[in-house]
């Protein structure tokens, strides 16, 4: 907690408390002062910080199937992504939104739902001028209208291919994701710490449940960014996820 929030806190309870035995004999006067001291109090569970998380490198050949790998890992020839058991058996994302889109440009386009796609050769990349801090994916679970879902799905893992994966060269031009914060249902929940890396990077954190008959947002938003040695654009090739309750 900063220290200037600290004083307030204390001048706060001291404020309240002075006013509160000056009025002793009054008893409106005493409860109007009282207030002060309550809001203060609550302050510094407003204040709490949220979880810092860090992300584990991964290896792309634990994550996708392809014709062979060459000697710096590369996929040769296509490459599928989760082809074995995984959360997608049984759990889905109704819809992925961002706050802003690159137009189309050479047949490619950099829409939200390619961070969802299960192809690395996509990416959503964000449409500001600048390096996009600020903007964000917005994935939403809607299990509000299943009957007979009960409440057994939730995430607790991040799965993710930062960048423009589409080929190193591509990669290293666009930017990435050097942190983000994650919100569920609009109320911040994690700051993750990425990694400039190529390959498949994972992010563990609390599951989060989708309970039954709701529906849930998870939301992440750039605050800051590896530069791109040619653009400013920020990619995310794959955000996906693995959870509980399918197995």
């Amino acid at each position: 907690m900063a220290l200037q929030q600290k004083e307030l806190i204390h001048f706060g309870r001291a404020f309240a408390l002075t006013f509160t035995i000056e009025a002793v004999n009054n008893r409106t006067m005493k409860y109007l002062f009282f207030i002060p001291l309550m809001l203060f109090s609550v302050l510094p569970m407003q204040a709490q910080e949220v979880p810092v998380l860090f992300a584990k490198q991964g290896k792309d050949a634990s994550f996708f199937m392809a014709e062979d790998f060459d000697q710096a890992g590369e996929m040769i020839g296509k490459a599928e992504f989760l082809t074995g058991e995984s959360w997608y058996d049984r759990a889905f994302v109704k819809s992925v939104k961002a706050s802003s889109e690159l137009p189309a440009s050479g047949g490619n386009t950099y829409k939200a739902k390619n961070a969802h796609d299960f192809n690395k050769n996509t990416a959503w990349v964000e449409g500001k001028a600048d390096y996009g801090i600020g903007e964000s994916l917005t994935y939403t679970f809607d299990f509000a209208r299943l009957p007979r879902y009960n409440g057994n799905l939730g995430i607790n893992k991040i799965l993710m291919a930062n960048g423009y994966k589409k080929n190193r060269k591509t990669w290293a031009n666009n930017s990435r994701v050097k942190q983000m914060k994650m919100f569920v249902n609009n109320r911040p929940y994690a700051l993750i710490n990425l990694l400039d890396s190529y390959e498949i990077q994972t992010v563990e954190f609390d599951k989060v449940m989708f309970p039954k008959g709701k529906v849930t947002t998870v939301r992440f938003e750039i605050t800051q960014v590896y530069k791109g040695d040619r653009f400013k654009d920020t990619a995310i090739s794959l955000l996906m996820f693995d959870g509980v309750g399918v197995r």
